[in-house]
């Protein structure tokens, strides 16, 4: 058997005449196996996720794989383009996405902290409610390499309000949901970080070494740590964000976490901890609007 290497454009033209395209890096093993797609770069200023995606493409040669590894380059292209964040996955994208998903036993979908978001490395684990795919999916969270793992199921749709409920406690259904793949989504980087540390890219190694796409044995690393309860804090009103707190700081009941100011320097909010915790998110921007995110605490299990 004689594998393939081969990039290629994907293209959709979207209901508003845009045309959207993903670069799509698609590797045919030497030898049978599986087949694993992996997501990087949904949100176009989520660094980590593109840079180790790309770097898996450049580096990786048919003789290294067993079965299929297809890889999205760039998923949302105008948003890395035009350094837009947050930048909504367009109904194009996400119908190349479930192209590109289809076949697959395994889903890695990478993201991160945006520009103006720091990030305490975690990992998404998507449960579906099947035993067997769940195992896999626990199985990829594990050995990705991370301290922590938040897990997400579905759970129907939210409840009517004006404001949305947090995301982890009415998560949106996922690519793992409609097509019944297996997923996880490593949240990794921070503050336009390119993977410095190589944590994503060690991981998407260890996940393809675990499941026998690629020869050798994954990094030993700890199993991560459940994230219980969370709490996600806003700004009262408009103003200006000063934190005095960092990524992956333990924080106890009542700590002070950063002020709100106005330009002149008066304070409008003092942001405390509601609970022992840790600080998994936060807004590093200045300017900060009512009921903006300023920063989500994590209880660690």
């Amino acid at each position: 058997m004689s594998g393939t290497k081969q990039g290629t454009f994907l293209t959709r033209t979207g209901d508003d005449g845009v045309e959207h395209r993903i670069p799509v890096g698609t590797i045919t093993g030497d030898r049978p196996g599986g087949q694993i797609t992996i997501f990087g770069g949904q949100h176009g200023t989520e660094y980590d996720g593109l840079e180790a995606v790309q770097k898996l493409y450049r580096t990786l040669t048919p003789a290294d794989v067993s079965g299929t590894i297809t890889i999205a380059l760039a998923t949302h292209e105008r948003s890395f383009r035009t350094w837009e964040q947050f930048a909504p996955t367009f109904p194009a994208i996400g119908q190349m996405m479930d192209e590109l998903a289809q076949g697959a036993d395994l889903l890695i979908n990478c993201h991160g902290g945006e520009f103006s978001e720091g990030m305490q490395p975690y990992v998404i684990c998507r449960l579906i409610g099947d035993e067997e795919l769940d195992a896999k999916a626990r199985k990829m969270a594990d050995c990705f390499g991370v301290p922590y793992v938040s897990f997400s199921q579905y759970r129907g749709e939210a409840p009517k309000s004006d404001v949305r409920p947090a995301w982890w406690l009415w998560p949106r259904r996922s690519m793992a949901d409609r097509l019944r793949i297996p997923e996880i989504t490593p949240e990794v980087g921070e503050r336009g970080s390119r993977d410095d540390q190589g944590i994503m890219y060690t991981g998407l190694l260890n996940v393809l070494k675990t499941f026998g796409f690629i020869d050798g044995a994954p990094e030993d690393k700890p199993a991560p740590r459940a994230i219980g309860d969370r709490y996600w804090l806003t700004a009262d009103q408009d103003g200006v964000f000063f934190p005095d707190t960092v990524i992956g700081m333990d924080v106890a009941e009542g700590d002070l976490l950063g002020v709100v100011r106005d330009y002149f320097g008066t304070v409008l909010q003092e942001v405390r901890a509601p609970a022992s915790a840790k600080v998994m998110n936060m807004n590093w921007g200045m300017p900060v609007e009512k009921n903006a995110f300023l920063l989500w605490l994590g209880v660690i299990e």
